[in-house]
């Protein structure tokens, strides 16, 4: 009897362990998820303004400063004796600087609009599907797999998908009674959820502090952040061009001299 009272009281201080750990990595799973969609989402972010800054803007930028370059350049072979005056290559170069590589780098982000359901779905999603509350190497590789789904359907901004996909994870997952190996499972968990959370805080101020996000920033205080700025100044950059091109036409510029500089 003595050895049943024992045993009774050693499984109920382990439940009560286990208990203890599951809510404490409960708070962790949600801060965790929390943090992993602000990732997500200021990625995805700076990645709608980076494809769309260097797609609509960036490419009259660059053909305004070629303009400017040809203009220049015939200025400077009509006036011989200015060709020390500072500055004549600056739209040159400022056309020509790493323009090829900024463009090749650029790439078609999603313009899905992250809604709130979206935000809480994934959150939600996370919290239970997240690699590191894996119980084995097999577990982890299809966590992994489903959390490489949810965040493909996360930029979609599809909600339900995201929901599906959890439903279907929660099938796929096999119950783990009170054990000894449940309270070792969940010590693991709380260690790679607290690591985790560090090296997501670590990324987002990598990416806050991203030049980029300086340039998003910068453009945003100065021309909002809807789309009606980025067509607000496209149009100011055009007309720039129009009045760049009259003054071509009327030197005498054929094409092709607002595509280089003469020597």
């Amino acid at each position: 009897m003595a050895d049943g009272i024992a045993l009774s009281d050693t499984w109920a201080e382990e439940a009560a362990k286990v208990y203890e750990y599951e809510a404490l990595v409960g708070a962790l799973s949600d801060q965790l998820a929390r943090v992993e969609e602000e990732y997500q989402s200021l990625g995805l972010e700076l990645n709608q303004f980076k494809a769309f800054y260097l797609d609509r803007l960036e490419p009259l930028f660059h053909f305004n400063d070629m303009l400017e370059a040809a203009i220049k350049a015939e200025e400077l072979r009509r006036r011989p004796d200015k060709h020390s005056m500072s500055g004549e290559r600056e739209p040159y170069d400022r056309a020509n600087e790493s323009w090829s590589e900024q463009y090749e780098k650029v790439f078609i982000a999603s313009e899905a609009v992250i809604t709130p359901d979206v935000r809480a779905a994934y959150r939600e999603a996370m919290k239970i599907i997240h690699p590191d509350l894996a119980d084995s190497d097999e577990n982890r590789g299809y966590r992994t797999e489903m959390a490489a789904r949810i965040n493909e359907a996360y930029i979609k901004g599809d909600a339900e998908l995201i929901k599906s996909l959890v439903e279907d994870f929660k099938l796929s997952e096999r119950p783990c009674d009170l054990t000894a190996k449940r309270l070792a499972l969940l010590i693991k968990q709380e260690f790679a959820l607290k690591k985790r959370i560090e090296q997501r805080k670590i990324d987002l101020d990598v990416l806050r502090n991203s030049e980029i996000s300086a340039l998003r920033n910068a453009f945003e205080a100065k021309f909002g952040s809807d789309e009606e700025s980025f067509t607000a100044l496209a149009d100011t950059i055009l007309n720039t061009i129009a009045s760049n091109a009259r003054r071509a036409a009327v030197m005498g510029l054929v094409p092709d001299g607002f595509k280089r500089m003469k020597a």
